[in-house]
């Protein structure tokens, strides 16, 4: 993660499939909501999502505003343009993609692949949007238990 407070911009790079974790259903290396990204409210997020390959199978990134269940495959993200290419379908092993969009909802969202059955799989995490953070974070939960 990068971030510049003066230009309310924060970056990130995003691993779709990086390790074995989850069934290689993860974003950098977790799913099940075990990393949750904070940026502050009307700050630009940009960021750079590679399908780093584990497992060989097509994955996709999109930030959408929670439901009472995980979507079957990708839906209207909740911020315009916080989608990869080819949601449904997916992008390839080693391909990648630039997601940029300005975060102007206060709000929880999850960040899931649109991949039909992925996200239900557990290829879901947390993207918050908060007036009160000053800067970007990035929180992972413990793997154990």
């Amino acid at each position: 993660m990068h971030f510049d407070a003066s230009k309310k911009t924060a970056s990130f790079d995003i691993g779709m499939a990086s390790n074995g974790n989850n069934g290689t259903f993860n974003f950098n290396g977790y799913g099940r909501g075990d990393m949750t990204i904070t940026v502050p409210l009307d700050w630009k997020v940009h960021m750079h999502v590679t399908n780093k390959g584990y497992g060989a199978i097509p994955h996709s990134l999109e930030v959408v505003t929670p439901s009472e269940t995980v979507p079957k495959q990708g839906v209207d993200p909740a911020f315009p343009q916080a989608e990869t290419i080819n949601l449904v379908q997916g992008m390839s092993v080693g391909q990648s993609d630039n997601v940029d969009f300005v975060a102007n909802k206060e709000g929880k969202y999850w960040i899931m692949c649109g991949v039909p059955d992925h996200a239900i799989g557990g290829m879901w995490d947390w993207f918050i949007v908060s007036k009160a953070a000053q800067v970007p974070s990035v929180i992972f939960k413990s793997s154990s238990g």
